[in-house]
Order: structure tokens, then sequence, then C-alpha cells
């Protein structure tokens, strides 16, 4: 090689790695992912760091399946500075704590005719 070709690549620096941060919630559920491409250091914890798509473009590359699974729940978790997946038990926990919403108003109001036509011994 030229000598002046690898002065030059030594004197110039290559780019810099991206880092890869997520933002957790009180129990260290992974709830966002990004990049030091758009975010500052000061948005997450840092968990990985290096080039290519997987970790300039962190949100939808970084992990293997999406940060959420289909009916919203978190699918990763920090665990000692290191992302992991989660356990289905961990997950089909947080489904079980979900509370059962409260009847919409038409459900409501059936319930209440249904309810009063009992109490007067009619049958709907």
């Amino acid at each position: 090689m030229n000598s002046s070709i690898a002065t030059l690549e030594e004197t110039i620096p290559g780019p810099d790695p991206y880092h890869v941060y997520v933002q957790t919630d009180e129990t260290g559920r992974i709830t966002a992912v990004n990049s030091s491409a758009f975010v500052s250091p000061e948005w997450g914890t840092e968990i990985d760091s290096g080039y290519g798509d997987q970790y300039h473009h962190a949100q939808g590359n970084y992990f293997p399946q999406p940060i959420y699974t289909d009916d919203g729940l978190p699918r990763y978790k920090l665990v000692d500075g290191q992302a992991v997946e989660r356990t289905e038990d961990e997950i089909a926990a947080d489904r079980a704590a979900i509370p059962v919403p409260p009847p919409t108003a038409q459900e409501q109001l059936r319930a209440d005719v249904d309810f009063l036509a009992a109490m007067q011994g009619v049958a709907l």
C-alpha cells in the first residue's frame, strides 16, 4: 500500500457507531427503543452500539420481534443492563392483571332492562 494512503487512512477517523437506547417502566419492561441518530444519551439507557440499520434505525430493527405483543404488552425487559425477552408466564401475568373494562352504555342498558323485567316476572 502506498505510504501516503496509509497515512491518510490513519488520520481520517471512521464513523462513530450508533448507540441503542431503551426506556423502561417502573418494573423494567422496555417501553421504547431508539438510537443515537435520533436521540441524546439522556433519552434512555444505552444497551448496545454498532453499525448498520439494526443500530441506526433501532426502533424497528434492533429486536427480532416488535417490542410489544399483538395485544400491546411489553415483550422485552432490562436485566442488569441487558435487554432480554420476557417469558410467556411474565406476559400472561400482565395480561391477567388488565382490569375488565366497564360495560358499554348499551350493555348496561340491556342489563338494567333484563333486571327490571326479571323483577316484574316478565320474560324477554
